[in-house]
């Protein structure tokens, strides 16, 4: 039963991925128009929440391989020997 579950959860992440990603990045640029329209079109403000909105999308997109890097640098991390 939990192998089922386990298999059925893995799958569905997986086949969920391409859909997050893709409203990742219409959170991300509403957000920018968002803040754009809250400050009145100030040029900080949308400099500042399009490097937040990217920096968001970048991790969205990069989640395996940041997980991946931590879990390097911490004690008892998977990494292979070398």
């Amino acid at each position: 039963m939990q192998a089922g579950l386990l298999d059925w959860a893995s799958t569905t992440a997986v086949d969920l991925q391409p859909v997050l990603r893709t409203v990742a990045v219409t959170v991300a640029i509403v957000f920018v128009i968002y803040k754009a329209v809250q400050s009145k079109f100030s040029l900080g403000t949308i400099v500042v929440s399009a490097l937040a909105a990217g920096i968001f999308v970048w991790l969205v997109f990069n989640v395996n391989q940041l997980s991946d890097t931590i879990g390097e640098d911490l004690p008892g991390g998977s990494s292979a020997p070398g």
